[in-house]
């Protein structure tokens, strides 16, 4: 049998699928919907439940972004 941090992976496991389903059932979508595009493009964003330490690399990835997307907006041409 699989590891459980193995099926969090962003693929189609029976876990993720549980989950969703499970998501939708208590009615709560948002985060279904949430959870059906991290299986998406989860893999593409560099995330991976299974490996937490990826969701730091994410934070800072989004951070950057967010930080250079500010710096653009107010006509700056560096990082603050």
């Amino acid at each position: 049998m699989n590891d459980f941090k193995q099926q969090l992976a962003p693929t189609w496991s029976p876990v993720n699928i549980g989950i969703v389903v499970l998501l939708l059932v208590l009615s709560v979508w948002p985060f279904a919907l949430a959870m059906v595009a991290y299986v998406i493009w989860g893999k593409g964003l560099g995330l991976n439940l299974g490996q937490p330490h990826t969701l730091g690399v994410f934070a800072k990835r989004i951070s950057t972004a967010w930080r250079a997307a500010v710096a653009a907006f107010k006509g700056s041409s560096t990082l603050p």
